[in-house]
């Protein structure tokens, strides 16, 4: 099969390599820790999603450094790193609650890493450690100092995500590494770390006997969530070549000039050009078939929504069969608001997620 490549003269936004999560081995701090329990005033771009204790460890500190109340651990990297109740009785729970430097993008692929080391003096050690993935940060509620449990009742099965470890995390005296891939839904811009189910669901395992209750305790350091690529997030020209960049299938690309009047799904004048140029490519390579996804922002019920992204996405559609496009070469689909990329709170994250996007894909 001869493989068609593509060199594409666009906006950028080089992401190889680059962890979005803001101070991800907890070296920024507004002190150094005196007591434990700090981490939730302590460490900046982090919070505690619930008023369980979570703590905060650093070598600057004689009290809460390497040698803490559970046990010692040199952090993994740098000099911070925190720790957490992932089971304790009645179902007391700790978390870390970190922040994106930016949204993840529909349908882009992450890597998630992050390293354990169970505490020496606890009793137990788990394997069902999750991460929650949230558009914004969860606060915290009187009625839930102890889990999470009713809040997060509302929470979409999807926005989490359960690490299937085959294993338990064991490991006392050095960091086992925890890493995972993950397909973002667009929404993505605050995640929570921790242990969401109660006790009587853990699967866990006793490894030594101690005079205080059950509970298992970890530290945790070293958190990165990266992409597994750079994303191409608008087209300005196209050129087809034979030795440069192969174009990869299914990737969701950004119509970065289409734009619509408020509530209106009629095409403006400036949107024509960039459709130009990608219909000129598709008219290249005869062989590849395109979906058209519409998007909206929350202003307005979800039924009007509904509507409005997907009469939005066949404008598009629509525009592309009129310059010669055969029709059973694309699809449209409407969204709604089910897929931000950025806060609806802001006009700004409105405008953001009021957008087209396509997917090219290979017959």
């Amino acid at each position: 099969m001869k493989k068609i490549s593509l060199l594409i003269i666009v906006s950028v936004q080089l992401t190889f390599s680059q962890n979005l999560v803001e101070n991800s081995s907890f070296e920024e701090k507004k002190s150094c820790p005196e007591i434990i329990g700090g981490f939730n005033h302590k460490v900046i771009h982090w919070s505690t999603p619930n008023f369980g204790s979570t703590d905060y460890f650093n070598t600057c500190s004689e009290t809460v450094g390497n040698i803490n109340f559970f046990g010692e651990q040199k952090p993994k990297s740098g000099n911070g790193f925190a720790g957490m109740y992932v089971m304790a009785p009645e179902n007391y729970r700790e978390y870390l609650q970190g922040t994106l430097s930016s949204p993840l993008t529909l349908g882009n692929k992450y890597t998630i890493t992050f390293y354990l080391s169970l505490a020496e003096n606890c009793s137990h050690a788990i394997k069902d450690i999750g991460v929650l993935f949230l558009d914004e940060p969860l606060k915290q509620s009187s009625d839930e100092y102890i889990n999470l449990n009713k809040v997060l009742s509302d929470v979409p099965k999807s926005y989490f995500v359960l690490i299937n470890s085959q294993n338990f995390y064991v490991e006392k005296a050095n960091w086992e590494k925890i890493t995972f891939e993950y397909e973002a839904k667009g929404f993505e811009t605050n995640f929570v770390i921790g242990n969401f189910d109660r006790n009587s669901k853990i699967s866990k395992i006793k490894v030594q006997n101690t005079k205080d209750p059950d509970a298992s305790y970890y530290y945790i350091d070293d958190v990165s969530i990266e992409p597994l690529q750079s994303k191409m997030t608008s087209i300005t020209e196209t050129q087809i070549t034979e030795n440069d960049q192969i174009l990869e299938n299914d990737k969701v690309y950004i119509l970065q000039n289409v734009l619509f009047d408020f509530d209106k799904h009629m095409l403006l004048e400036s949107s024509k050009s960039e459709l130009d140029q990608l219909y000129n490519y598709l008219n290249a390579n005869k062989r590849l078939k395109i979906e058209i996804y519409g998007h909206t922002d929350d202003v307005g019920i979800q039924k009007r929504n509904d509507e409005l992204s997907l009469l939005r996405a066949k404008e598009v559609a629509l525009y592309l069969i009129s310059k010669g496009l055969r029709p059973e070469r694309i699809t449209a689909t409407g969204y709604g608001n089910r897929f931000p990329v950025a806060s609806n709170k802001t006009d700004e994250g409105r405008a953001l997620n009021r957008r087209v996007e396509f997917k090219l894909i290979f017959n």
